[in-house]
């Protein structure tokens, strides 16, 4: 990974007074002079790193004024808030609130797949998706294998899965939603606290292998209720999400008490 630069330090910094609110949307931002004497940089590296926070959405330029704080709820795209996980202990509610969203976002598109391999599950060929699920199992089967690799590897035979629907747009919006997951140090421990790598992989083979039944083989699967499972599951992984994310904040908070 590279080190970050000052242009990205002060970025961050930026970032973080808009996402905690210390800047309210509609604010003048410090001028490229106030910044570079703050962060004891030259004003060409205070500049890039307002453009930079522009293009990232936390700003605006207008001519003859200087940058002017956006309102982020109003205006937050994925780029903006993976900025904001950076710093996700320090913003704890905020960022608890968007990891929610993810979240739900994620369960709408694994229900979508779901149902749409269900209404015809002869017409799809489930062997790449199977194949990633296999090398799933494994890395969990490794005691040393890190959450984030086996989430990583989860998500892989999710897209395979996707890959097979035909469905470009649900998969591009699925990757930016696993792409931003994957950088939340805390998504791994969240996902995986209520139920463990075994049990997903479990779930995952089970949806991957999902059949109708015949009229002779006995009831339809209920995919209400499968959805109604999802979602009590998705619900533990947000609040378990929650309760790290304040638990980091505190311990941040005591750091900062105890330095002081």
């Amino acid at each position: 990974m590279a080190k970050p630069t000052i242009v990205d330090d002060i970025t961050e910094q930026l970032a973080y007074r808009i996402a905690a609110g210390i800047y309210r949307p509609g604010d003048l931002l410090p001028s490229v002079r106030q910044l570079a004497t703050e962060f004891a940089a030259s004003t060409p590296t205070a500049n890039n790193a307002l453009g930079r926070l522009a293009a990232l959405g936390f700003a605006e330029p207008r001519r003859g004024l200087g940058y002017l704080v956006r309102d982020i709820q109003l205006y937050g795209g994925i780029d903006m808030w993976r900025i904001v996980f950076r710093f996700a202990h320090r913003v704890p509610e905020r960022a608890a609130a968007c990891f929610a969203d993810i979240i739900d976002i994620d369960h709408q598109l694994v229900m979508q797949a779901v149902r749409l391999f269900a209404a015809d599950p002869g017409r799809y060929d489930l062997t790449p998706a199977l194949h990633a699920l296999n090398q799933l199992e494994l890395l969990v089967a490794d005691d040393e294998a890190d959450l984030t690799d086996i989430m990583a590897a989860e998500l892989h035979a999710l897209r395979c899965a996707f890959a097979i629907l035909g469905k470009p747009g649900s998969l591009a919006l699925f990757n930016t939603v696993g792409e931003m997951l994957l950088s939340v140090p805390e998504a791994g421990p969240a996902f995986y606290g209520p139920l463990e790598p075994a049990g997903h992989v479990l779930v995952v083979r089970t949806l991957l292998e999902l059949r109708l039944p015949d009229a002779t083989d006995g009831e339809p699967l209920d995919l209400d209720l499968v959805d109604s499972l999802m979602r009590a599951y998705h619900d533990q992984v947000v609040e378990t999400f929650r309760e790290l994310i304040t638990k980091s904040a505190a311990a941040e908070d005591e750091r900062s008490t105890t330095s002081a």
